[in-house]
C-alpha cells in the first residue's frame, strides 16, 4: 500500500475556499433532468458502495444521536 501526503489544515482552507462561491464551476448551474436520471441510476442496486452491507450497531448508534441532536 502507497503512503499518501496529508494536506495541512492551512492548505484544506486554501483548497476550500478556491472553491466557495462564483469560482466554483458549477455555481448558478442545476443538473439537467436526464443526468440527474443518469446520476440515479448509476448508484443503484449493485453499483451502490453500501449494496449488501449493513452499518454496524456503533454506527447506527452514532446516526441516531447525530439526528436527535439536529432537531
Amino acid at each position: 500500500m502507497k503512503k499518501r501526503k496529508k494536506h495541512s489544515a492551512a492548505t484544506k482552507l486554501k483548497m476550500s475556499l478556491t472553491k466557495r462561491g462564483r469560482k466554483n464551476s458549477m455555481y448558478g448551474r442545476r443538473h439537467t433532468k436526464a443526468a440527474r436520471l443518469i446520476m440515479s441510476r448509476k448508484r443503484k442496486g449493485k453499483n451502490n458502495p453500501m449494496f449488501g452491507k449493513r452499518h454496524s450497531a456503533a454506527a447506527r448508534r452514532k446516526m441516531s444521536l447525530a439526528k436527535r441532536r439536529k432537531k
